[in-house]
C-alpha cells in the first residue's frame, strides 16, 4: 500500500522532507517500544551498570591475578632448590646396663638408668640446634660460605658479615631434629647443594657422637667419684669408732669389758661351787664333831671368806658405789653401745667397698652407645621448597580473598 504524503498546502513532499518524516516516525516507534517492554529496559540498565562497574575487575586483578602470578614466580622460579639429607640414630645402653641400674645399699648407682638415656636423647636434640654446635661446625666446615654463595636466591641467602647470633637463628631453619618417644632421633639437614647437605649431616652426627661419649664418660667418672667419697666417709666413721673403743679400754683399765664380765661371772660360779663343796663338808663334819672344833671353825672361816668375795664381785658389777670409776657394769654398757655401732660401721664400710668396685668396673667400659640406624646419603633431587603446594595454597588464598571482598562489597551496597 502506497501513502501519498503532502504538505499542508497540498503539494507533494520533496525527497528530503519525506526522509525527515520517516526518521521521526521511526524514533517515535522505538520510544513506544522501549516503554512498552520493561524486561528489555532492565537488561539495558544492568548492562549499563556493568559497563560503569570498574571496582570488581580491579579487585579481581589485585586480589587474585597479581598475587597468584607473584606466588607462581616466587615459588616456581625465584626460590633456590634445597637438598635434604636425613639420618636417624639412637642412644642404646650396654647389655647388662640399664636393666641393672638400681641404686645399691649405699645410695650409689652402679649402672646408667633408662631415664638418663632419655635425658641424653633430649640433650643431643637440643645441642644440634645450639650455638655450640654452630661454632663447632664453623671450625670444621665452611658453614658461612655454604649458605652465602651467589647462586642462592637473595631471600634464602645468608649474609656472612652477620654475627653468630644471626647464624644460629639461620641454622635452626636449615636443620630439623625430632626425638621420638622410643628414643629414635631423626636429623634432617637442608642445604643448597647436595654435597654441602651431606657434609653438614656427617659433621652433625660426628659432633653428636662426641657429645654422647662425653656425657657417658662424665657419668661414669661422677659415679666412681661418688663411690670413693662415700667409702672415705665410711672409713673415717669406722676409724673414729675404733679410736673411741680403744680410749674406753685405756681409760677404764679394762682390756675388754665383755671378756672382763665373762671372767667375773665365771669366777663367781667357781667360788659358789667351792662354797657349796665346803658347806657339804661342814655339814658332814658337824655330825661327828663339835662346833668349837678346829676343823669346823676353819671351814666356817673359809665359807665366810668366799661369801665376802662373792658379795664384793657382785657389788662392783652392780656399781653400788657412785665414786668408783672402775665399775664393771658401767663400762660394759658403754662398751656394748660402741661395739654395736662399730659392727654397723664395719658392714657399711664393706658395702661401700663393694659399690666402689662396681663403679670402677663400670667406669672401665662404655655403658651407652651411639647407634646409627639410617646413614646419611647424598640427595639426588631437591625436596624443598614444595613449589606446587605453596603455589596452590597461594592461589586458594587469593581466590578466597577476592570472593570475600565481592561479598562484602555487595553487602555494603
Amino acid at each position: 500500500m502506497t501513502i501519498d504524503a503532502r504538505n499542508p498546502e497540498g503539494k507533494a513532499l520533496s525527497p528530503a522532507d519525506r526522509s525527515r518524516m520517516i526518521g521521526e516516525a521511526l524514533r517515535q516507534a522505538a520510544r513506544v517500544s522501549r516503554f512498552s517492554n520493561p524486561n528489555k529496559s532492565t537488561i539495558r540498565t544492568i548492562r549499563t551498570q556493568r559497563r560503569r562497574d570498574i571496582v570488581t575487575p580491579l579487585l579481581f586483578l589485585f586480589l587474585f591475578v597479581l598475587p597468584s602470578l607473584a606466588s607462581a614466580v616466587f615459588f616456581g622460579l625465584y626460590l633456590s632448590d634445597r637438598y635434604v639429607t636425613e639420618a636417624r640414630f639412637a642412644l642404646r645402653p650396654a647389655i647388662g646396663g640399664a636393666e641393672k641400674a638400681t641404686p645399691d645399699s649405699v645410695g650409689t648407682t652402679s649402672s646408667i638408668p633408662a631415664q638418663m638415656i632419655a635425658q641424653d636423647s633430649m640433650i643431643v636434640g637440643e645441642y644440634i640446634k645450639s650455638r655450640t654446635m654452630v661454632e663447632t661446625l664453623e671450625r670444621t666446615v665452611p658453614l658461612r660460605k655454604m649458605f652465602s654463595r651467589d647462586d642462592i636466591d637473595h631471600y634464602s641467602r645468608f649474609d656472612p658479615e652477620k654475627p653468630i647470633e644471626k647464624l644460629v637463628r639461620y641454622w635452626t631453619e636449615r636443620v630439623k631434629v625430632s626425638v621420638e618417644s622410643s628414643g629414635l632421633i631423626e636429623v634432617a639437614v637442608n642445604a643448597f647443594d647436595p654435597d654441602d647437605s651431606l657434609t653438614l649431616s656427617r659433621a652433625v652426627l660426628a659432633e653428636s657422637e662426641r657429645l654422647v661419649n662425653q656425657l657417658t664418660e662424665r657419668a661414669r667418672t661422677d659415679a666412681l667419684a661418688e663411690s670413693e667419697r662415700e667409702m672415705k666417709r665410711a672409713e673415717a666413721r669406722l676409724t673414729k669408732l675404733h679410736v673411741a673403743v680403744r680410749d674406753l679400754r685405756n681409760r677404764d683399765g679394762v682390756l675388754d669389758a665383755q671378756k672382763a664380765n665373762d671372767t667375773n661371772l665365771k669366777m663367781v660360779a667357781e667360788i659358789r661351787s667351792q662354797r657349796i663343796g665346803l658347806a657339804v663338808k661342814l655339814s658332814l663334819l658337824q655330825r661327828d664333831l663339835r662346833d668349837d672344833s678346829r676343823s669346823i671353825q676353819d671351814l666356817k672361816a673359809q665359807i665366810a671368806q668366799l661369801d665376802e668375795t662373792i658379795a664384793r664381785i657382785e657389788r662392783e658389777a652392780a656399781n653400788q658405789d657412785p665414786e668408783q670409776r672402775r665399775v664393771l657394769s658401767a663400762t660394759l654398757t658403754k662398751f656394748e653401745e660402741l661395739d654395736a655401732e662399730r659392727k654397723t660401721a664395719e658392714k657399711y664400710y664393706a658395702a661401700t667397698i663393694a659399690a666402689r668396685e662396681r663403679s670402677r668396673m663400670i667406669a672401665d667400659r662404655q655403658i651407652e652407645f651411639f647407634s646409627m640406624i639410617v646413614e646419611p646419603v647424598k640427595a639426588e633431587s631437591a625436596q624443598q621448597p614444595r613449589r606446587t603446594l605453596f603455589i596452590a595454597i597461594s592461589i586458594a588464598v587469593s581466590a578466597l580473598a577476592f570472593g570475600l571482598s565481592v561479598l562484602i562489597r555487595k553487602a555494603l551496597t
